[in-house]
């Protein structure tokens, strides 16, 4: 149990890290939704917060995305993150929330640069079909209302460090408040 416990500390370190501008390569993860048709829809984003107990990865979209629809009809998420330097793959399972809490959003937008926040200046839905003929209405003093501050409580992780030979393979599990890991096969 000592190396479960040592190495959910590593990737406990490495997400905080990830989530600490200027990131590294767990910065980037594929978030995994279900869609309004029932099937897996996948799109990246960038991690911009790990907190510790309970465990949760935090971003960033617009609040007219697809991925908030789709989060407030089944809030069942999987992530993965991948650094192509250390040839480590981390993938993760966990419950979205959508946050609604001013205070916590605010502390969100705070972490984001001026260039991020810029993408919640313009009036048009994301994924709205563009036509020649739309004008690009943007409103500088509303965009914090457009901006959506999501949290995923994780409750599943898994570890795979393809750098050794053979490769290392870990799975979590939270159990009653506390994580439970083994070694499996690759």
């Amino acid at each position: 149990m000592a190396d479960a416990e040592k190495l959910l500390k590593t990737i406990w370190q490495l997400m905080t890290d990830a989530a600490t501008p200027p990131g590294n390569g767990l910065t980037l993860m594929n978030i995994a939704t279900v869609g309004r048709n029932g099937g897996p829809r996948a799109r990246s984003v960038i991690l911009r917060d790990f907190a510790r107990s309970p465990e949760r990865l935090g971003f960033a979209t617009h609040a007219s995305s697809a991925k908030v629809a789709e989060i407030r009809s089944n809030s069942a998420v999987a992530a993965t993150c991948y650094d192509r330097k250390r040839s480590l793959q981390l993938r993760f399972e966990g419950t979205a929330e959508i946050i609604a809490d001013d205070a916590e959003r605010w502390r969100a937008w705070q972490l984001l640069a001026p260039h991020s926040r810029q993408q919640y200046v313009s009036l048009v839905t994301p994924g709205r079909e563009l036509t020649t003929h739309d004008p690009r209405e943007d409103d500088v003093s509303t965009a914090f209302q457009r901006f959506a501050w999501i949290s995923v409580q994780l409750r599943h992780l898994e570890w795979l460090d393809l750098s050794t030979d053979p490769h290392t393979r870990w799975q979590f599990e939270l159990i009653n408040n506390g994580w439970s890991g083994q070694r499996v096969i690759p």
